[in-house]
C-alpha cells in the first residue's frame, strides 16, 4: 500500500522546467548548485515529505547561492543527482553554518526514501555521519543511476543555501584551505589585540580597550558566521549559536563607535550629531545585553539599522573634521571607507538584498581586517603625533615659566582679578552641584526602572514564560478576598502532566523542558478570552484561577483543555509526539472564616483522584455537599 502511494505521488509531480539535472563528476566540483535546484515555499512550516514531492509549483533558483534574506517560512529544494563513471566518494556540501534547521531526504526514481539527513545549528551533530562545521552529507547512490534530493531550510537568520558537490578528496583539499585562510585572518586580529593590550598596559589609555573591544568582538562575529563557534568553542549550546552573531555585531558596533568617538573627539569638538553616536553606542550595548529578549525579525533589523546609522556617523565626522595635514585622521579615514564597504555588503547580504558569492562572502572579512589594521596604524600616529605636541608644549612651557619668573616680582594681583576669580570659582561649584543633582535624579530614575524590572522577573517562571509559584500565592490571596467580599464562586483547576517522570527518564530533561513549555503554550492559547490566568505551579504542574465561574463551566473548559491537549501532535525531533493531562477542578463560595489553602487542597484532592482513576480525565470537588469527587 505504501509502495503504491509513493508511485501515485511520482505520477503527480511537476516536470522540471529549468533546474538541470547533476551528474557527479569532476567538472562539478567547487561550483555553487542554485541554478539546478528547484525551490517551492511552505507557508504552513508543517508540510511532510510526501506533500513536497506532490507539489506542482515548483520555481527554478536564478542565482548560483539563493538568498531570501530574513524570513520565517520554512523552504524545500529540489536537486536531481545522476551516478557518475568516477567511483570516488561524493559528498553535498552545505556551507552556511547558521541554519538552524537542515533536512535534506535523498528519493530514488521509484518514489522510495533511501536517505535521511538531519542536521543544522539547532541540532546535536554526535550523531552524523561526518561531523563538520558545515553540513556535509554523503551521498550514497547504491544501486540508483539517479536520486532526487528535497531539501528543508527553516532559520531565524538568512536563508542562504550555498550547496556545492565534492568528491570527498577534493572536500578535503577544499576544506584545509578555507580553514588556514580563515585561521590566517583571525590569527592576525589576535596578534593585533594582543599588541594594543600590551600598549593599554603601558600607556592606560581607554580608547586602547575601546578598539580592543571592536577587535576581539569582529573575532567572535567571524568565528560565529564560519561555523568554529558551535563546532568547537560551544559545542551544543543551541541558544548561545543562535544569537552569537547578534551579540557579537552589537559589541563590535558598541566598541568600534566608541573607538571612533573617542579617536576624533567628538565630545571635545562638541559636534553637532554626538547624540546620535551615543544613542548607537548604547543601543547597541542594551540590543547585546537584551538580546534573548528581542524578536527575532527585531534582532536583525535593529543589527542593520544600527550598522548602517554607526557608519553614517562616522563619515559625517570624518568630513566635517578631515584635514589634509592630519595624518592620524587621514589613515582614519581609510580604514572607515573600507569598514563601510565591508559593513554594507554583510548587512545587504543579510536582509537578502546582495547574493552570496565568494566576493560577498569573503569581502567583510578582508576589508575588517584591512581596517582594523589601518586604525591601529591612525592610533599610533595620533600616539606620535600627542608626543611631539606634548613636547613642544613642555618646551613652551618651560619658556613660559622662564618668562614668568622674571615678571613675577614686577606684577601684582589687582583686587579686581581676585574677585573675578572667586567668582568663577563659586560659578564652576554651583555647576558642580547642579550636576551632581542631575546625576543623582538619573540614577533615582534607573534604580526605580531596574526595581520595576526585578519585580516583573520574579512573578515570571523563567521556563514557560507563565506565572510562577510566587505570584500564584499572591494572586490566590487576592482573589480569595474578593470573591469572599462579594460572595462570589471561586474556580481553581490544578493540571499535571501525566507520566512526565517517564518522558524526563526517556528523552531527558532538556525534552522534559520542552514538553513544560509546549503544554503551557498550548494552556495559554486556550485560555485567550476565558477570564481565566495561568500559573506554573511547580514541577509539571500549573494552576488556573477562575473568578466568577461555575463548576459546570470549570468542568466545560477543563474538558476542553485536556481534550484538546491529547488532540495536539507535538512533533520535535527529541520528545514524544502527544501529552495527556489530568485535571482537578474544585469551586468555593469563600467564607471569613477559610483560607485559600483550603481551595487548593480541594483542587488537589480532585487532581490526586484523576490521577488514581487512570489520568488523562478531568476530576470535580463540590466545596459543598458530601465531598464527593464527580
Amino acid at each position: 500500500m505504501s509502495r503504491a502511494l509513493w508511485l501515485l505521488a511520482l505520477l503527480w509531480m511537476p516536470v522540471k522546467t529549468s533546474a538541470q539535472l547533476v551528474a557527479l563528476d569532476s567538472s562539478v566540483q567547487g561550483h555553487y548548485l542554485g541554478e539546478h535546484l528547484s525551490v517551492w515555499v511552505d507557508e504552513s512550516r508543517n508540510a511532510q515529505l510526501l506533500q513536497v514531492m506532490q507539489q506542482r509549483n515548483w520555481e527554478p533558483v536564478r542565482e548560483a547561492i539563493p538568498n531570501f534574506g530574513h524570513t520565517s517560512s520554512v523552504f524545500w529544494f529540489r536537486l536531481e543527482v545522476q551516478a557518475g563513471q568516477e567511483p570516488a566518494s561524493w559528498v553535498l556540501v552545505n556551507s552556511n553554518p547558521l541554519i538552524d534547521f537542515f533536512d535534506v531526504y535523498g528519493v530514488s526514481e521509484d518514489g522510495e526514501t533511501v536517505s535521511h539527513y538531519a542536521g543544522g545549528a539547532q541540532r546535536e551533530t554526535r550523531d552524523r555521519e561526518i561531523r563538520h562545521r558545515f553540513d556535509v552529507i554523503p551521498v550514497h547512490m547504491g544501486e540508483h543511476s539517479i536520486l532526487t534530493y528535497y531539501i528543508r531550510l527553516e532559520s531565524q537568520h538568512s536563508v542562504q543555501l550555498p550547496l556545492m558537490l565534492w568528491s570527498l578528496e577534493g572536500f578535503i583539499a577544499w576544506d584545509e584551505l578555507t580553514s588556514i585562510l580563515t585561521s590566517v585572518m583571525l590569527g592576525s586580529l589576535f596578534i593585533m589585540l594582543l599588541y594594543n593590550l600590551f600598549l593599554y598596559t603601558t600607556l592606560r589609555d581607554p580608547i586602547y580597550l575601546a578598539y580592543i573591544g571592536s577587535v576581539f568582538g569582529f573575532m567572535m562575529l567571524q568565528v560565529s558566521l564560519k561555523g568554529f563557534g558551535l563546532r568547537f568553542l560551544w559545542p551544543g549550546q543551541f541558544e548561545v549559536s543562535a544569537v552569537s552573531v547578534f551579540v557579537s555585531a552589537y559589541a563590535t558596533i558598541f566598541f568600534a563607535t566608541t573607538f571612533a568617538s573617542r579617536f576624533m573627539r567628538l565630545k571635545e569638538r562638541q559636534f553637532r550629531f554626538v547624540m546620535f553616536v551615543d544613542a548607537v553606542r548604547w543601543s547597541a550595548l542594551a540590543c547585546a545585553v537584551l538580546v534573548y529578549v528581542l524578536p527575532d525579525i527585531m534582532r536583525m533589523y535593529m543589527m542593520v539599522f544600527l550598522g548602517i546609522l554607526a557608519a553614517t556617523m562616522g563619515f559625517i565626522a570624518i568630513f566635517t573634521y578631515y584635514s589634509p595635514d592630519d595624518r592620524p585622521i587621514k589613515i582614519f579615514t581609510a580604514g572607515w571607507i573600507v569598514l563601510l564597504i565591508g559593513v554594507l555588503l554583510f548587512l545587504l547580504n543579510r536582509l537578502g538584498v546582495v547574493s552570496v558569492n565568494v566576493w560577498t562572502e569573503q569581502t567583510m572579512s578582508v576589508g575588517s581586517v584591512i581596517e582594523m589594521i589601518l586604525f591601529s596604524m591612525a592610533l599610533g600616529d595620533r600616539i606620535n603625533s600627542e608626543k611631539e605636541q606634548k613636547l613642544k608644549a613642555k618646551a613652551a612651557l618651560l619658556h613660559s615659566l622662564n618668562a614668568e619668573r622674571e615678571e613675577k616680582q614686577r606684577i601684582l594681583l589687582s583686587e579686581e582679578t581676585a574677585r573675578k576669580a572667586k567668582e568663577k570659582t563659586l560659578q564652576i561649584q554651583r555647576d558642580a552641584n547642579q550636576r551632581l543633582e542631575q546625576e543623582i535624579e538619573e540614577r533615582t530614575t534607573e534604580l526605580r526602572q531596574a526595581t520595576e524590572a526585578l519585580t516583573l522577573m520574579v512573578q515570571r517562571d523563567p521556563l514557560t514564560g507563565t506565572y510562577n509559584r510566587h505570584h500564584f500565592n499572591e494572586s490566590m490571596q487576592s482573589k480569595f478576598m474578593q470573591a469572599c467580599e462579594n460572595h462570589s464562586e471561586l474556580c481553581l483547576m490544578m493540571v499535571d502532566v501525566d507520566h512526565f517522570k517517564s518522558i524526563n527518564d526517556r528523552y531527558g530533561h532538556l525534552a522534559g523542558d520542552r514538553c513544560l513549555i509546549q503544554v503551557s503554550n498550548v494552556l495559554k492559547n486556550l485560555l485567550q478570552g476565558a477570564e481565566a490566568d495561568l500559573w506554573r505551579f511547580g514541577g509539571e504542574e500549573f494552576a488556573v484561577i477562575m473568578e466568577n465561574c461555575t463548576l459546570n463551566e470549570a468542568e466545560a473548559l477543563a474538558e476542553h483543555m485536556r481534550s484538546s491537549l491529547e488532540a495536539t501532535s507535538f512533533a520535535h525531533a527529541i520528545g514524544p509526539r502527544h501529552i495527556t493531562v489530568s485535571i482537578g477542578v474544585a469551586a468555593a463560595v469563600p467564607r471569613r472564616n477559610q483560607r485559600p489553602e483550603h481551595l487548593v487542597d480541594l483542587a488537589d484532592q480532585a487532581l490526586y483522584e484523576a490521577k488514581r482513576n487512570g489520568r488523562n480525565r478531568v476530576c470535580l470537588y463540590q466545596a459543598e455537599g458530601d465531598q464527593n469527587f464527580a
